[in-house]
């Protein structure tokens, strides 16, 4: 198995969210599986904020000159979405509005990736050691197989292909 550091655990959380954004857009508007999709994608993104918290902004706040600023943005950015997740809770497929509120979510998680993987991760990458992305990278991991041994789905369908096990 190729060891991978933090940044590249990240972006591949943020592959499997757009994966799932885009099987959410292929399913019919009336199947109540798109609701299980987005279900899927909250709970995506929930671990994916999880290990920022936990491992990537200390990261960013020992490592980078002006990391609180960097931080304090990306916190700013996980409210919007928390708040949009939260929103859709209670929302079914049959209800108007639903897909436009899928896709502002849907941009807002875009502008989110792309913010981290053109700005943070590159300045990151050269702020800090690669020895300590590597071992963060190994604890994200290592928090992912013990979510992954309750968890499936399409998402874990995504990661298997991501890894090289399969095709989607």
């Amino acid at each position: 198995m190729t060891r991978t550091d933090i940044i590249t655990e990240l972006e591949t959380d943020h592959r499997v969210i757009e994966a799932l954004f885009t099987w959410i857009h292929r399913t019919p508007i009336e199947d109540t599986g798109r609701e299980r999709l987005l279900q899927e994608a909250a709970g995506e993104l929930a671990r994916h904020t999880a290990a920022q918290e936990r491992y990537l902004y200390p990261a960013v706040r020992s490592c980078l000159p002006g990391g609180d600023g960097f931080v304090e943005k990306e916190n700013a950015g996980q409210e919007r979405l928390t708040a949009m997740l939260r929103g859709l809770e209670s929302c079914t497929v049959l209800e108007p509005g639903f897909d436009g509120r899928v896709r502002a979510l849907e941009r807002e998680v875009t502008q989110h990736i792309r913010h981290e993987e053109h700005d943070l991760f590159p300045t990151l990458r050269q702020g800090c050691p690669p020895e300590t992305l590597q071992r963060l990278g190994a604890q994200v991991r290592e928090d992912r197989a013990r979510d992954r041994a309750v968890a499936g789905g399409s998402a874990a369908t995504v990661r298997s292909v991501l890894a090289g096990g399969g095709a989607v």
